[in-house]
């Protein structure tokens, strides 16, 4: 191993068990002098092997580093392809994720071990399935609270009550509360009938009264009952039984009514994305403005992995609620505005990655979007061009001609002389290849075929 090619991951710094590297696109965990007893012990009570066999857990295999001052031991985990943030997940993407913490938290007291943390950033999805990613936060449990308590209310419960009660997209703001709500915020912004939900009323109210008295108290319920099995199984049925939020979003039943398509133009414009995903034949796919994914399962029966972005949390959370139950699913649906993508945030900007960090995607799906970007978001013809050629190799487009419909329902204006088609392949062509043209039957909707320009990144 060469130590050159080893660059630390901003976001791991925090636990001196250990931390993560990345190795010339490979992401390692270095086990540092803290970290390995507890690893060790982890390894030999026979719960990593029961995890990993109920895939709550990413497996990995062991490395040794060149150089000892690196640390103890190299873990090379079972790759994630795509890395997600909790601010950008459905309300049922952050219950499952929530149930699986609090399960694998279960089965570790089984063996004599608890989770060290609850952090929400220690679950990513695979496709459609939450799996949990940090394997240095087990050690063992000598009895006594559990000090992860308190950001497990935070991180998970917190956020989830205020998607069912306040607003179904609400855990977006988990963006400026990187380390999740405060439980007195999460008290106050509640209304005064959940104060009769008896999971609500002992973790998120009594909660934050006792934290008010004596904030050291984190780790323990409320009244002093500390016995951790009774606890999580308290978690475990209060996360279970909170309504899921109705839907707010106006575009959950875009499909179902076909407002803007004739039925000649819909199987036209199936056809279509289904030929000419065949002829890129991609990996990974980012389906941008994806709604509640119809043109994203198109993609994934090719057997790419596809990443599908709606701002509408509501169809985010149908799209998941739908593929959660396959168990090959391909898609990972994510709550992302594309006017207002996904910062870098945190300490040094280095806790996450912007959209623009992650992997780029060999096909990039633009359908039904653009004039969105264009006319709702009023962004100029050229930047959207720009930031679509930063997020892949190649990109599929819908261009939608100002006499259409679904226009005219947007806007009155008149006044954007550069959206017509002339002026959408000129300001395309700065950035991208043209190299096909499918045009929709019984529609004038069309779809192109763009490949990025080289040195267009």
């Amino acid at each position: 191993m060469v130590m050159a090619s080893l660059r630390p991951v901003p976001s791991s710094y925090r636990d001196p068990a250990g931390f993560v590297v990345n190795d010339s696109g490979i992401f390692k965990r270095v086990v540092t002098s803290r970290g390995i007893k507890d690893y060790r012990e982890f390894i030999n009570s026979g719960l990593y092997e029961d995890l990993v066999s109920y895939g709550l857990l990413v497996s990995h295999y062991e490395e040794r580093p060149a150089n000892s001052a690196l640390g103890e031991l190299l873990l090379v985990p079972e790759q994630i392809p795509f890395i997600s943030y909790p601010f950008e997940w459905s309300f049922d993407q952050l219950r499952d994720a929530a149930l699986v913490t609090l399960k694998i938290q279960q089965r570790a007291l089984e063996r004599g071990f608890m989770l060290k943390d609850a952090s929400a950033y220690n679950v990513q999805f695979l496709a459609s399935r939450p799996v949990f990613i940090d394997t240095l936060s087990f050690t063992r449990y000598e009895g006594g609270p559990w000090p992860a308590y308190e950001q497990f209310c935070r991180h998970f419960l917190g956020p989830l009550l205020l998607m069912r009660y306040r607003a179904p997209d609400a855990a977006r703001f988990l963006k400026v509360e990187l380390d999740g709500f405060s439980l007195e915020r999460v008290s106050r912004a509640l209304p005064l009938g959940s104060w009769l939900n008896g999971g609500a009323l002992l973790h998120i109210h009594l909660h934050a009264r006792a934290l008010r008295r004596n904030p050291q108290a984190g780790g323990e319920p409320p009244g002093g009952n500390a016995h951790l099995p009774q606890l999580i199984a308290s978690l475990r049925r209060t996360i279970e039984k909170i309504p899921r939020p109705e839907p707010q979003g106006a575009w959950t039943s875009y499909y179902s009514e076909w407002r803007f398509y004739s039925p000649a133009a819909r199987e036209s414009k199936r056809e279509a994305v289904q030929e000419l995903v065949y002829r890129v034949k991609p990996s990974l796919v980012y389906d941008l403005g994806a709604n509640t994914g119809l043109y994203t399962r198109e993609a994934a029966a090719y057997g790419a992995l596809c990443i599908a972005f709606d701002k509408d949390a509501a169809c985010v959370n149908r799209l998941y609620l739908e593929e959660r139950a396959k168990p090959d699913s391909r898609i990972l649906p994510l709550v992302m505005d594309l006017e207002n993508p996904s910062p870098p945030l945190g300490f040094e900007l280095g806790a996450t990655m912007s959209l623009l960090e992650r992997p780029q995607a060999d096909l990039v799906m633009c359908l039904g979007l653009l004039h969105h970007l264009r006319v709702s978001g009023n962004l100029p013809l050229a930047r959207i061009a720009n930031f679509l050629a930063r997020l892949g190799r190649k990109l599929l487009i819908e261009f939608i001609p100002p006499s259409d419909p679904a226009i005219k329902a947007l806007t009155r204006r008149s006044d954007f002389d550069d959206f017509n088609a002339a002026g959408f392949l000129e300001a395309f062509s700065s950035r991208f290849r043209l190299e096909a043209i499918r045009p929709l039957a019984a529609s004038e909707r069309v779809l192109y075929l763009f490949e990025r320009l080289p040195c267009s990144t």
